[in-house]
């Protein structure tokens, strides 16, 4: 089976339908059987994110069992800090949500889907990224 992390910008699409790709995409995910996986620190940025009314769809989009949601155990920990730290030490700014996204994108072997590449490849350039349009 192949699988898609959503990251922040993602999940704060398809909760405020910002575009119609991230629908589509939803809808794809369904048809094709794609697992999609939410890291929790991403899932917690969007839902500081997604505005009041917006909120439904968030709770929605979590109760599909086609996603499930990445936990932050301590050795994932570990190894988000340390991308974050190596790419602090190279001058880039970072956030933990991008930090989380990208261990759990090469820990699974998937792709990120996202609105914005930049948080993510300051943390890894190699990070594999499926880009929503329209941004």
């Amino acid at each position: 089976m192949s699988g898609r992390i959503l990251d922040r910008t993602a999940l704060v699409d398809f909760a405020t339908s910002a575009s119609v790709y991230g629908g589509a995409f939803l809808v794809a995910a369904v048809e094709m059987d794609i697992d999609l996986v939410a890291p929790v620190v991403a899932l917690l940025d969007a839902w500081s994110a997604v505005p009041t009314p917006d909120r439904a769809l968030l709770e929605l989009l979590l109760e599909t069992p086609l996603l499930r949601v990445e936990p932050l155990h301590a050795g994932a920990a570990a190894e988000a800090g340390i991308r974050a730290h190596d790419a602090r030490t190279a001058g880039a700014t970072y956030d933990a949500g991008s930090a989380h996204t990208v261990d759990a994108a090469m820990r699974l072997g998937y792709v990120v889907v996202t609105s914005d590449p930049g948080p993510l490849r300051v943390i890894d350039p190699a990070v594999a990224v499926e880009e929503l349009p329209g941004f």
